[in-house]
């Protein structure tokens, strides 16, 4: 925490605007996440529907994604930035007015929530390609951490605001302030200054848009190490992320028999462990293995998990969900390092586009989770998606070819996967 170069991103004019940028669009995701859950409940009453609404918001990561990173690539990442921040304010406002005309239905919930998905994928995509052009190569990894915390900090007031709001107010009036929030946050992207990306116009206007997604599939695929962090990102997607939209609103309100406005209060709590680690990994002077991380975080996400189905008091999930959170949002900062500080800069965003991908298996995630809990309930949902985390861990760390994928660094060895599997215990 007191390493000098921790916070060394913040010297940086456009980064200091990026960053208040994503906080306030932060702002209006955190008070959607919890108003959206609340209000699909309360429309239907379904956990298969609120997952629905999760999978309709992540369809677009896992559909549009390859598309989408050849178009940040493509064009200038601000125009691309505000472009995502309007779409999001349409979304939000559209909602609003049906709410205050009472003719919201929950399949207007789920087709606004995909369109508000579309402006999420070109948001992540714009705002963690653009860093290594508004910061120095040397600063990525602050950079990379301390945009996060963008993020994860608003978690805390957003979700705090989100629960006050829940209890004293109609939670109408939260649609209204995301609209806001997502155009303040279009403002601010007017004010970067950066220079924009190299393009290769000529290539551009040569290869189509196939042609470009194929040729960054190639270099995936070619390269390998981006195609571990893919697996490994969507296990934690797939079953880790779902927790936070799908089963605490169930474990709250039904399970332990809490206020709706503790939804809110426990995603605050969560905000909190992720910009922690956020910061934690900011301090990081190096990240010797980011996919040894990555399996530690899946194995401390299912550990919290089991914490959260488990406890006999609202407290002690409030420490889990303090863990799982940090773990969720990590795992995003120590994979995008890695596709960041590797990927070559003409396909930048597609090999952030891998991120898109595991993150669209939320879909899936969401599905099962919402299946799971009306067949078993929240409880036993919760230890179930748990072992498959953990159980996901355990073969990664038990298996030699899987282990040295973990381990391996290619900046700094040549070994081969044959050479590691043949290599005693001592030698490895």
């Amino acid at each position: 925490m007191f390493n000098p170069e921790t916070f060394a991103a913040f010297r940086y004019r456009d980064f200091r605007v990026l960053w208040a940028a994503t906080f306030v669009r932060s702002a209006a995701l955190a008070l959607e996440l919890v108003a959206r859950a609340v209000l699909i409940v309360e429309l239907t009453g379904s956990a298969v529907l609120l997952g629905a609404v999760l999978a309709a918001w992540m369809a677009p990561n896992l559909l549009l994604s390859p598309f989408a990173g050849v178009i940040v690539d493509r064009y200038p990442y601000r125009r691309v930035l505000i472009a995502s921040f309007l779409a999001n304010a349409v979304a939000s406002g559209v909602l609003f007015i049906l709410l205050i005309i009472d003719q919201a239905q929950s399949w207007q919930v789920i087709a606004l929530s995909a369109l508000s998905g579309i402006g999420f994928v070109f948001f992540n995509l714009a705002r963690r390609a653009m860093l290594p052009v508004i910061v120095e190569s040397d600063h990525l990894r602050s950079a990379t951490a301390l945009s996060q915390t963008g993020q994860t900090s608003v978690k805390i007031g957003g979700a705090l605001l989100a629960g006050l709001l829940l209890r004293f107010a109609d939670f109408t009036w939260m649609f209204g302030l995301m609209t806001a929030f997502s155009l303040l946050a279009a403002l601010l992207a007017i004010l970067i200054r950066a220079r924009e990306q190299s393009t290769d116009a000529e290539r551009d206007r040569e290869w189509s848009m196939l042609g470009q997604i194929t040729v960054g599939a190639r270099w995936a695929t070619a390269t390998r190490w981006p195609l571990a962090v893919l697996v490994i990102s969507a296990m934690s997607y797939m079953f880790l992320q779902p927790y936070e939209a799908v089963l605490m609103p169930l474990v709250v309100i039904d399970e332990l028999g809490q206020h709706r406005s503790w939804v809110g209060y426990l995603a605050a709590v969560g905000g909190l462990g992720a910009t922690v680690g956020a910061v934690w990994l900011a301090s990081l002077k190096e990240i010797r293995s980011p996919n040894l991380l990555m399996v530690g975080l899946i194995a401390t996400g299912g550990a919290s998990l089991v914490g959260i189905a488990l406890a006999p008091h609202l407290a002690v999930v409030a420490v889990c969900v303090f863990f799982a959170t940090a773990c969720v949002y990590n795992m995003v900062t120590v994979a995008n390092l890695a596709l960041l500080a590797h990927a070559p800069e003409e396909m930048r965003a597609q090999a952030l586009t891998l991120m898109n991908l595991a993150q669209g298996t939320i879909l899936i995630g969401a599905l099962i989770a919402g299946a799971l809990v009306d067949s078993l309930g929240p409880q036993s949902a919760l230890l179930t998606m748990a072992a498959c985390l953990l159980g996901a861990a355990l073969l990664a760390l038990s298996t030699p070819r899987v282990r040295w994928w973990l381990w391996r660094r290619r900046l700094y060895t040549d070994l081969t996967a044959a050479d590691w599997i043949r290599a005693d215990d001592r030698d490895r």
